[in-house]
């Protein structure tokens, strides 16, 4: 089983649009005006942005995980961006990670496994 996509809800599109394009460096894979952008992996999965709506569509209560081969230099990389880093990178039994949030205040989780 693979996870084919996962929506996160913004308060701001075109902000959260060049956030996740220009300072994370995704590719855009679809946009729909200052409604909806998605971003696609170089594996295939997509992370979709829509804007809040309803009850349960709250912009910063997410989280995504974002695996990275490099995990020491994707953390200088952000660090050298200014990222608002909500947790430094710190090494496991299991791997290594570290966390920023976007504009939104979601939370992205940088993992590298063992």
């Amino acid at each position: 089983m693979n996870l084919d996509s996962a929506v996160f809800y913004s308060k701001d599109i075109e902000k959260i649009a060049d956030f996740y394009k220009n300072f994370i460096g995704l590719a855009i894979h679809d946009r729909q005006g200052d409604n909806f952008v998605s971003f696609i992996f170089p594996n295939g999965g997509k992370l979709s942005i829509r804007m809040e709506k309803g009850d349960r569509e709250i912009a910063g209560h997410q989280t995504v995980f974002i695996s990275c081969d490099d995990i020491d230099e994707q953390f200088r990389q952000m660090k050298e961006k200014n990222a608002n880093i909500i947790a430094d990178l710190e090494n496991y039994d299991w791997g290594s990670r570290f966390e920023i949030s976007d504009p939104d205040n979601n939370k992205i989780t940088f993992i590298k496994y063992k």
